[in-house]
């Protein structure tokens, strides 16, 4: 009975990872100053009030309720219920008579609903993160009917579990195989496949969403270019062309199941086909790999054999390969440094995430745990040192007003005007995540344009209370534009030191010509304007 005892009482302490320390005192950071970087960089900016509420609960407390990720978002899910498409699977958005610019709005809205009112904001954050590591576009003829389902069901569910599972939930969507032509990759004629002897395919070829027939042209590389380059190893990794061939033909006779009337029939064919020959054809939604298509040659993949006569092992074990290589370990590791820690992180913190990175088996919270006790992200250098993209900016100042977004149309059509297309980026790096990408003078005049009409109440379907956003004032006023200044610069730029940010602004607040760049505004939506427009609030 007593080892019983112990091992329960033991139990908790084993599956509890160990306490947080984020040294924040060591680098010299206030609570407050801490709870206001955390919240910059680990969500879409605070809302009012959401930084005293952080010191409150604890910064390391709240930190893991983010990671658990597991939060109520009622409200969220009212707003998301608004929008049917967001229930179809990727077959059924593929055929859905629905515009492409409805659709596209659809994934659109509940980008920006999801970033400003999710609570789970953590798990928001490194949706996009992975999103843009493993993108996908709009402007693709063939995947675009499938890109809402991309996000939704390969990248969400997976953002903070295992890179292996990120692997091949996006290598086996049809937005990720049509992108980057992996549907069309097939074995060579005079190679041998895994449905041999070779005949006529069983199967219908796949189809894009216009329905167009899409028939395999033999071996293609990009998605394994892609692969290696982008989604693991990195570009510098010593990897050869040949490794590319190789990996390319690990993929072949990875494709998508045709949308549309036909789809049971083929599945029908491949069932019975698959039964006679005791091999072949296997389906996983609308992932199908083609026995007939595949290369079953022996391969060669960084130096580990793949033995011939196989089917889709060849590439599932490519990924195990490619998920708990160190090169992977490092360009993963340094693709988040420089997300959450600055534009150039250095290469002591990347190889410590590189280290716990393998530790655990490529697992993506331990990672992050050990990204947010790591002092570099705490240091001053590192306080304010990215610089937000359109979307993150035009979502923290949302969060910052503490706004809600009714009819998002207008505030997306700002983020593209100031120069990020959501989901439209057509290489498959995704968006640029260093300052020099989104800082030139175009922009940030834009930028400031999108301060001052929002504040203004200008941009439609957004509405605010600014009197109510400190909790109220009971009808006060400031006495002038300075004091104004003052007010909400505390208001929205919690736990920064103003004094940089008030001296570079009051200047403008004073300009005489400020009433007329926002006509019919009122002093402090003038005020409020040029706060959100300014360097520091462009700034995470």
């Amino acid at each position: 009975m007593r080892v019983v005892l112990a091992a329960l009482i033991l139990l908790p302490t084993l599956a509890t990872p160990p306490a947080l320390h984020l040294p924040w005192k060591e680098a010299g950071l206030t609570e407050r100053e801490a709870a206001a970087h955390l919240l910059n960089r680990f969500a879409y900016g605070p809302r009012p009030g959401e930084v005293d509420a952080v010191v409150k609960m604890g910064l390391d407390r709240w930190f893991e309720r983010q990671l658990a990720a597991g939060l109520p978002d009622r409200r969220l899910d009212e707003r998301l219920d608004r929008l049917p498409a967001l229930d179809l699977s990727a077959t059924e958005m593929a055929l859905a008579d629905m515009p492409r610019r409805e659709l596209a709005g659809q994934l659109l809205a509940q980008k920006l609903w999801r970033a400003v009112e999710s609570e789970n904001q953590l798990s928001e954050v490194m949706t996009d993160f992975w999103f843009n590591h493993f993108n996908v576009s709009l402007t693709d003829n063939q995947s675009r009917a499938y890109v809402l389902s991309y996000e939704r069901d390969a990248i969400r569910p997976n953002a903070l579990g295992s890179v292996r599972d990120l692997l091949e939930a996006t290598a086996k969507h049809p937005a990720m195989l049509l992108y980057l032509d992996n549907a069309q990759s097939s074995a060579p004629d005079e190679a041998p496949t895994t449905f041999t002897p070779r005949r006529r395919p069983p199967a219908e070829p796949p189809m894009e969403s216009t329905g167009r027939r899409v028939r395999p042209h033999g071996l293609n590389e990009n998605y394994a270019r892609e692969l290696l380059e982008l989604h693991t190893l990195g570009v510098d990794a010593g990897y050869t062309q040949q490794d590319v061939v190789e990996v390319a033909r690990a993929f072949t006779g990875w494709s998508v199941l045709p949308p549309g009337p036909r789809r049971e029939q083929v599945e029908r064919r491949l069932e019975r086909v698959g039964r006679a020959r005791g091999l072949g054809f296997q389906r996983d939604g609308e992932f199908l790999f083609r026995a007939d298509q595949h290369d079953a040659a022996a391969k060669t993949v960084l130096g580990k054999k793949l033995p011939a006569g196989r089917g889709i092992e060849d590439g599932e074990q490519v990924l195990d390969l490619l998920a708990l290589h160190p090169a992977t370990a490092r360009h993963l590791a340094s693709k988040l440094a420089v997300r959450f820690v600055s534009d150039n992180p250095p290469r002591a913190l990347v190889d410590r995430l590189a280290a716990v990175y393998l530790k655990s088996g490529g697992q993506v919270r331990p990672v992050l745990r050990a990204l947010v006790e790591s002092p570099e992200l705490w240091s001053r250098e590192a306080v304010g040192a990215k610089i937000k993209s359109p979307f993150e900016l035009a979502a923290s100042s949302l969060r910052g007003l503490g706004a809600e977004v009714d009819e998002p149309r207008d505030t997306l059509r700002w983020v593209s005007d100031m120069g990020q297309k959501l989901y439209a980026y057509q290489a498959p790096t995704g968006f640029p995540d260093r300052a020099e990408a989104w800082v030139n003078t175009g922009s940030l005049l834009s930028r400031m344009n999108f301060g001052l009409q929002l504040a203004a109440g200008r941009v439609r379907g957004v509405e605010f209370d600014l009197a109510a956003l400190g909790g109220g004032r009971g009808g006060h006023e400031p006495a002038d534009r300075k004091a104004a200044l003052r007010e909400y610069a505390g208001l929205l730029l919690p736990g920064r030191d103003l004094k940089p940010a008030l001296a570079l602004l009051e200047p403008t607040v004073a300009d005489p010509e400020l009433p007329k760049k926002v006509e019919r505004s009122t002093a402090v939506e003038q005020v409020v304007g040029v706060i959100l427009g300014s360097p520091e609030f462009q700034r995470r």
